[in-house]
């Protein structure tokens, strides 16, 4: 029996891990759950799903392939605050402290880790900076809208403003960072190819049938 087959991609000449795209699908999954989904729906959505996991891992990729051509500055204090946000995470700093121990990583080395994901945080800010706040006039035709609904909930427009504005500022920010995706995809050289699953089931480990 041949060994199963899965499909990848290979992004301006690097291949993309299949822990890379287990860490987006695991991502995926727990947003789905998180969000009412049930277990039995995401398994039967998973090869849509893995899919998915596969075009946000190539798009993380290209982010931070751009992060790094670009001279983003950085300060110590950027970083720390990158690693308070992981200790608080794990519950603590002796908790942090015992991960590394446990995966026998140097703090300095994770550090430069995290300083790539700040790069590529505040690479998705100055692709952001220039969408607007959403103004009043279009906060209040939002809930216009979908004034039975908030009605239906027992709320005013005073009640929604705020997440109302969440909401709209989420989209515009959606959407300008598609364009900025879409620009980099453009730039790039992206092949999908297949091979053997050689990771021993781990980034399908869902509870779907092989």
């Amino acid at each position: 029996m041949g060994k199963k087959k899965i499909k990848t991609a290979v992004v301006n000449g690097v291949k993309i891990s299949p822990q890379a795209v287990a860490f987006e699908l695991d991502r995926l999954v727990r947003f789905y759950a998180e969000h009412g989904v049930s277990a039995e729906e995401v398994r039967g959505s998973m090869s849509l799903l893995r899919d998915k996991a596969l075009e946000q891992a190539i798009g993380a990729k290209l982010l931070l392939e751009r992060s790094q051509q670009l001279d983003i500055p950085l300060t110590a204090a950027d970083i720390d605050a990158e690693v308070d946000k992981v200790i608080a995470q794990v519950g603590g700093r002796d908790n942090y402290d015992a991960a590394l121990k446990a995966q026998g990583i140097d703090e300095k080395v994770f550090r430069r880790e995290l300083e790539k994901g700040a790069k590529v945080n505040k690479l998705v800010e100055q692709a952001c900076s220039s969408v607007p706040e959403p103004t009043e006039s279009e906060a209040e035709a939002f809930f216009a809208a979908h004034k039975s609904d908030y009605e239906a909930a027992g709320k005013t427009f005073v009640d929604a403003r705020d997440s109302i504005r969440d909401l709209l500022r989420h989209q515009a920010r959606g959407k300008a960072m598609d364009a900025f995706m879409a620009d980099l995809r453009s730039e790039a050289k992206v092949e999908y190819v297949e091979e053997d699953d050689e990771c021993g089931c781990t980034c399908h480990s869902h509870g779907h049938e092989h």
